[in-house]
């Protein structure tokens, strides 16, 4: 089955490819390893409280999974 990974981090970036997996329990971990990914490599940034999301769409359209992360600094002065 192909799984779609959209992701919202302030615009939305739309999977119109998607990924063959074997199924929703593939498509779960490729979603967290994928999470994981991209924050680590935006490590420095986010850290505002906005709110970033991946949502993982399966074929048919059903959304399945959805992974939401934000963060504070709370040693930011207040604006």
């Amino acid at each position: 089955m192909r799984y779609f990974f959209h992701i919202r981090d302030g615009v939305n970036i739309t999977d119109n490819e998607g990924t063959e997996l074997p199924d929703a329990a593939a498509a779960r971990l490729e979603a967290i390893k994928t999470a994981g990914a991209m924050l680590s490599e935006n490590a420095a940034k986010g850290w505002d409280g906005s709110e970033w999301r991946l949502t993982v769409v399966d074929e048919t359209g059903n959304a399945i999974f959805l992974l939401r992360y934000s963060a504070d600094d709370l040693l930011r002065p207040l604006s």
